[in-house]
């Protein structure tokens, strides 16, 4: 039973022109455009015992990947474009709005996506692999709790 959510993503990838594909193209459309593969072969017209036997091949694999990473680098491509006049907008909020809320938010916005930015940028490691931040443990001794003084390390 193919579930309506997963439908209506695998109609998102279908060509809009006239041109109609056939089985492995419809096929290696719809897994593209995210579809579950039993839908994506209700969609292809071809059984789901194909659509697996396709995804076992090494070259459709490949070229699916491909694919796929072509639609992230231009979606990504988009958001940057769109994050750039989202900062415009949010700095002409700040400088302009008569509501110190609106102004306020603003500010915050920005700061907290420079703050962010900085935290992803100091997590890198020299080969550019993303790390978990280090966090230091902070020890306080308070004289005469009853406790002996805790080792400090070094």
């Amino acid at each position: 039973m193919s579930h309506p959510m997963r439908q209506e993503l695998a109609e998102i990838g279908r060509p809009s022109d006239k041109i109609d594909l056939q089985g492995d193209d419809q096929l290696f459309k719809a897994l593209v455009s995210g579809c579950h593969v039993e839908n994506a072969a209700v969609i292809a017209g071809v059984s789901e015992r194909t659509a697996y036997r396709r995804l076992a091949n090494p070259e459709f694999r490949k070229q699916l990947d491909e694919a796929r990473q072509a639609l992230r680098e231009s979606i990504l491509a988009k958001l940057a474009d769109g994050a750039h006049d989202a900062i415009g907008v949010l700095i002409d909020l700040m400088r302009g709005s008569d509501d110190d809320r609106v102004r306020l938010q603003a500010a915050k916005s920005l700061l907290d996506s420079l703050l962010q930015n900085q935290r992803l940028e100091s997590s890198k490691s020299d080969n550019g692999d993303l790390q978990r931040p280090e966090f230091t443990k902070v020890v306080v001794y308070i004289p005469d709790n009853g406790r002996d003084q805790p080792g400090i390390p070094e």
